[in-house]
């Protein structure tokens, strides 16, 4: 049974609204992960206690949620390319940001970038079989209830700020 493809594909407002969130919770970015982010990579590497070149090794393209199967990238190509856009165009925009879909977040997720829910494992393919489970990301809390900004706003979140 194929399953429907997931709103966030094919509707661009629902895919930026979730983008937004995990852009606010899980501080995905790079912004543009063609440049050094040196800034960001450092703060990653602080949060996971890694060095900022091992930081560098935890992308989305290797997250466990990270989903590349070929029903998944199809939805998000029949996405781009909407009712009467081109399904050349559309493959070069995922093939250009090598996109993949994140079953945490529900948004359309560049591979060369990374967030705080970044899980080893991935990506999800057709020869993997595996699938996500969105129930698996636990947002932290503090004692008050309050959300835990894991990077900390104090330390200045991101180098031109990704929201």
């Amino acid at each position: 049974m194929v399953e429907a493809c997931p709103v966030a594909t094919r509707d661009i407002t629902v895919n930026l609204q979730n983008r937004g969130k995990a852009i606010d919770k899980a501080h995905y970015g790079p912004m543009d992960p063609n440049q050094p982010n040196d800034r960001y990579w450092a703060q990653k590497a602080r949060m996971w206690q890694v060095s900022p070149d091992e930081a560098k090794t935890q992308r989305c393209g290797n997250c466990a949620a990270f989903s590349q199967t070929t029903a998944m990238l199809k939805c998000i190509e029949e996405g781009i390319a909407g009712k009467e856009g081109s399904a050349e165009d559309a493959m070069g925009v995922i093939d250009a940001g090598d996109l993949g879909f994140c079953e945490i977040f529900d948004f359309k997720c560049a591979s060369a970038r990374t967030c705080d829910a970044w899980i080893v494992g991935g990506p999800i393919t057709d020869k993997s079989g595996k699938e996500a489970d969105s129930e698996d990301y636990v947002e932290d809390e503090s004692e008050d209830g309050e959300e835990y900004d894991s990077m900390g706003e104090e330390e200045g979140l991101l180098e031109g700020k990704l929201s």
